[in-house]
């Protein structure tokens, strides 16, 4: 059945908002304007872990995927997002001031980013990969600081945590100790980026 949806959509999302479940078959893309979207993928128990977050600028979603997708996408609080239908990629590209070399390039981007972060999975230990995935986390999706520091993203520890790969008791730890350090800062959804040598330093102990 086709989707109703007329060429291109805009979307607020004054709460949070499942945009698809895994296993969900679609023709839908997503372009975010503002805010971020979670991107979860479900284990074999039934439990959610968090495998990247998206910011403005991002393209995804289940139409580039040969229409099943095999993750589920959450957008946070106040995220705005143009949706269509593959079909209509060329008529939301152009809307946008986008390219296909635009898109290629960001695709390819992320591919190569979530390549650096399974390598550290396996070889890095967990300082080395919270520290290097909260300068990626800064560099490709920071926005300007709502408390008065550099940058900001919107993400719990818990999320953290899970993109990480430890637990959430140790990433509080890390966090809290860098914290003291004047490395970062953090608020009960944020994380705050106070100085960016310093974490770079951590990311390559």
């Amino acid at each position: 059945m086709q989707e109703t949806i007329t060429k291109t959509k805009r979307i607020y999302c004054a709460k949070e908002t499942k945009l698809f479940r895994q296993g969900q078959t679609s023709q839908k893309i997503y372009f975010i304007h503002t805010g971020y979207v979670l991107i979860r993928k479900v284990d074999f128990h039934g439990n959610p872990g968090v495998v990247d977050l998206y910011g403005p600028g991002s393209w995804f979603g289940p139409g580039f995927g040969g229409q099943s997708q095999d993750t589920e996408a959450v957008a946070k609080i106040g995220c705005e997002l143009e949706v269509a239908l593959l079909e209509n990629i060329d008529t939301l590209m152009r809307s946008l001031s986008q390219t296909p070399k635009d898109l290629i390039e960001h695709l390819a981007n992320r591919e190569s980013l979530l390549q650096q972060r399974l390598f550290q999975h396996i070889t890095a230990p967990l300082p080395v990969r919270l520290a290097s995935l909260l300068s990626q986390l800064f560099h490709f999706r920071g926005q300007p600081c709502a408390h008065g520091h550099e940058l900001d993203v919107k993400l719990s520890q818990s999320e953290l945590a899970a993109m990480a790969g430890g637990s959430r008791q140790t990433v509080s730890q890390l966090l809290s100790r860098w914290k003291e350090d004047g490395v970062i800062d953090y608020t009960r959804q944020h994380i705050c980026l106070l100085n960016k040598i310093a974490l770079e330093a951590l990311s390559q102990r």
